[in-house]
């Protein structure tokens, strides 16, 4: 007998349990690791999902584009998208929708909006359904423009890093009015958690690299609301403030 799910929760579950792990398919010729690429976590869901009458509908509810550039001075451009993803049960009507955010670094100014969408499908179903990634996934990105070499994934990451630490840094500082005893009090309590026992930290370098995004998007959103204008980085901001 075939069986039936009465819940959407029923048939998320169901997926989960069919999905321990994903085949890593590509391979990063400059770091030199294998990572499962786009295509290969989509075959490994879609199915389950066109079996179980599950629709994934992403809808973006937020984006900006930051213009930077590397060390080398080649110009960079950080997109940021906030995402809602909603399941959707075809025969129940029954939904569930998660937040989620993303970045997409490129170099050439045309492909960051694509590359922050994929990364969000792609790793929404990676951790929503718990499945474990050894290697983050950099897409065996190109640099663009003639005479550049590869783009290294862990570089790009870094300078995202470095982009989120130093936009805390600035937007805390303006929440604040440069106060750092409140500087530090607001970053404890943004990022503290009683729930997993955790103090929070008083430092914006403090803050783990996992730890990292997830404090960004709760800052920026603050100050966005607060300030009532988009966040903008400024050229000549430190690293240094919380």
């Amino acid at each position: 007998m075939e069986k039936t799910y009465t819940t959407i929760y029923e048939k998320l579950l169901e997926m989960q349990r069919r999905v321990d792990k994903v085949v890593r398919d590509g391979k990063n010729t400059s770091d030199k690791y294998d990572f499962a690429s786009d295509e290969n976590v989509l075959d490994t869901f879609r199915p389950l999902m066109d079996e179980l009458g599950l629709l994934l509908i992403p809808s973006v509810t937020g984006a900006q584009l930051h213009e930077g550039t590397t060390r080398s001075g080649t110009v960079r451009y950080l997109t940021e998208m906030v995402v809602t993803m909603r399941w959707h049960d075809v025969e129940s009507g029954e939904e569930l929708t998660v937040p989620w955010y993303a970045q997409g670094v490129d170099l050439a100014g045309e492909k960051g909006v694509g590359k922050a969408l994929t990364y969000a499908e792609k790793y929404f179903l990676l951790k929503f359904f718990h499945v474990a990634t050894k290697k983050d996934d950099p897409d065996a990105d190109k640099r663009t423009g003639s005479g550049e070499k590869p783009q290294r994934g862990t570089q790009a990451g870094k300078e995202a890093q470095l982009y989120q630490r130093r936009a805390l840094s600035q937007m805390l500082s303006e929440l604040y009015a440069g106060d750092e005893a409140k500087i530090r009090t607001g970053l404890i309590a943004i990022t503290k958690s009683d729930k997993h026992g955790f103090a929070g930290v008083d430092s914006v370098d403090k803050l783990s690299p996992a730890a990292l995004p997830v404090t960004y998007a709760k800052v920026k959103k603050t100050y966005e609301d607060r300030m009532g204008h988009a966040f903008e980085l400024k050229e000549d901001s430190a690293d240094g403030n919380g």
